[in-house]
């Protein structure tokens, strides 16, 4: 690393007024970069429902999808179709609009796909129009303002229904059970470890995952 490289990483900005061109590109690359993602969402989802993986000898979609995009992990697949369908169906209802995504961050449409998966695609709407309109202009829903709408529309009874997922995976999330197993099985356990708040697709689909893990930890 030359002298002008160091002088480059280690100078401060020194003013607000020199902060503020930085900040405006970082937010916009940032909210460009959100956006894309939901679009992703949306298209991994359709790219499910059309069962593509079939066309190309895969069983498995998440599988498939892992090998066709670099850097996308199969383990991750099935939170962003989760979430994918949840954009596909307010874009479908009018409520964003997927060639420019606003209103809806990433963590939002996850936390709807649990309010969906577990109480319907109508009680999913109705927790999204009430998030919205807990919301001033601008803001995007995010997961923390699903959770608020939810306990306003739902008896706190009922919210042991949206937080199960998270004392599932909080219980699983002891890293002493996992020494002694190979990095390997250790992914594959995560990747199920997924699972406790997003269900396969399918029987098959779970029964291909044990038949995994159990060849794994008979090595």
């Amino acid at each position: 690393m030359t002298n002008t490289e160091i002088d480059i990483l280690e100078r401060a900005v020194t003013s607000r007024q020199e902060a503020r061109p930085l900040i405006q590109t970082a937010v916009r690359h940032f909210r460009e970069a959100r956006r894309a993602t939901i679009q992703v969402m949306a298209d991994l989802r359709t790219l499910q429902n059309g069962e593509v993986q079939v066309l190309y000898g895969y069983k498995n979609f998440a599988q498939w999808a892992e090998d066709t995009f670099e850097g996308l992990r199969a383990g991750n697949v099935r939170q962003l179709t989760r979430a994918g369908a949840i954009a596909l169906e307010l874009d479908a209802r009018g409520l964003i609009d997927l060639r420019k995504p606003e209103g809806i961050g990433t963590t939002g449409l996850r936390e709807l796909s649990v309010i969906s998966k577990e109480h319907g695609v109508e009680k999913m709407i109705e927790v999204f129009l009430t998030a919205r309109g807990m919301l001033d202009e601008g803001r995007e829903i995010s997961d923390t303002t699903v959770k608020a709408a939810i306990r306003v529309l739902m008896p706190p009874a009922n919210e042991k229904v949206i937080s199960a997922s998270t004392e599932i995976a909080v219980a699983a999330a002891d890293e002493e059970e996992l020494e002694g197993y190979s990095p390997e099985v250790r992914e594959l356990i995560e990747r199920i470890r997924d699972l406790s708040w997003d269900l396969p697709e399918s029987a098959g689909e779970l029964q291909d995952e044990t038949e995994r893990l159990r060849e794994m930890m008979g090595q």
